[in-house]
């Protein structure tokens, strides 16, 4: 599992509101307007790490309004099942004449047959947990009332919480994709300046030691084979990996599908596998990308742990 990230205050006030007592105190998730701004003293690894923490809570507080939904839907049916029963024996003992009432009793599937008894003032609900508990029948409607009163407020107050919740959850999903994105351009940009001083570096040793003031320029290098359609190549640093598949030759964009799974990657193209197997550890499929270009498609995988993968896949599929 990946760390979980250390305290900051000041970026929780940037990510999220806390929540009213309206709202369950479910935090509002904020809208990052300006991720440059928010990434420029701090890493930008570390507010995806911030918002895929709170993303999960979110997860979890809707799981268990899910859980709270269901259990108030089944519920419902049954109190006011009971309900209808204590109004129709009030009906009974008030119509009843010397206090005798006309049953209908059920025999056996599809036989009923009417009996006279004497009309009850009382009746038994159970309360569950092998609990029940004999109530006048006034005492039983009215328990009942509030209690189908009382599980209908609260499911629609679920209800909305649970609209809430959907847009807090999508507000962050577009928060992490925002920060993520930025960081991958803060990552090639950083790369791209160090391989320019490299570049640079070098240039300037040859030209002192060959005494030549013309810059040096390579002859341009032929365009490699792309290879057989599945191979790939893959590269790391601490945070991401980055692979390169091998697709058929013309394949469109349309007919590429990259599924990322915490712990397994596949490449399809029109439908047939071109490269799947399990990863050599685990990655965060929220913070992962891909993209394709020049008969391959590209894809950046973040890390769950910072930390050295032995090899991309694991070695009964590698």
């Amino acid at each position: 599992m990946a760390a979980v990230p250390a305290p900051d205050p000041a970026l929780d006030s940037q990510l999220f509101r806390k929540g009213d007592d309206a709202k369950r105190g479910i935090p509002e998730a904020i809208f990052i307007e300006n991720v440059e701004e928010l990434c420029s003293t701090r890493k930008p690894t570390d507010v995806v790490a911030r918002l895929q923490d709170l993303y999960s809570k979110y997860q979890y507080m809707q799981s268990s309004i899910v859980a709270q939904r269901s259990g108030l839907k089944t519920k419902l049916p049954d109190i006011a099942s009971a309900l209808e029963t204590v109004n129709h024996l009030i009906a009974k003992r008030e119509a009843a004449a010397d206090g005798e009432a006309e049953y209908t009793y059920q025999l056996a599937e599809n036989i009923y047959a009417k009996a006279s008894a004497t009309a009850t003032n009382c009746v038994c609900l159970w309360l569950g947990a092998n609990c029940m508990l004999e109530y006048s029948l006034e005492e039983a409607k009215e328990l009942l009332t509030n209690n189908e009163t009382n599980a209908k407020t609260m499911l629609a107050n679920l209800e909305e919480d649970m609209a809430f919740l959907r847009d807090q959850l999508t507000t962050t999903e577009v928060n992490i994709a925002r920060c993520h994105n930025f960081g991958v351009k803060v990552r090639q940009k950083e790369k791209e300046t160090a391989e320019k001083a490299g570049g640079a570096q070098g240039g300037g040793a040859q030209a002192a030691a060959t005494g030549s003031a013309q810059a040096f320029v390579p002859p341009p290098r032929p365009e490699e084979p792309l290879g057989e359609p599945g191979s790939f190549t893959w590269k790391q640093d601490r945070e991401e990996v980055e692979v390169s598949v091998v697709l058929p030759k013309d394949a469109q964009k349309a007919d590429v599908k990259v599924t990322i799974l915490a712990e397994s990657l596949r490449v399809d193209h029109a439908g047939k596998v071109v490269r799947e197997g399990r990863l050599a550890a685990r990655c965060s499929p929220n913070g992962s990308t891909w993209t394709i270009g020049r008969g391959r498609v590209e894809i950046s995988l973040e890390k769950a742990e910072a930390a050295q993968w032995p090899s991309l896949f694991e070695e009964t599929d590698a």
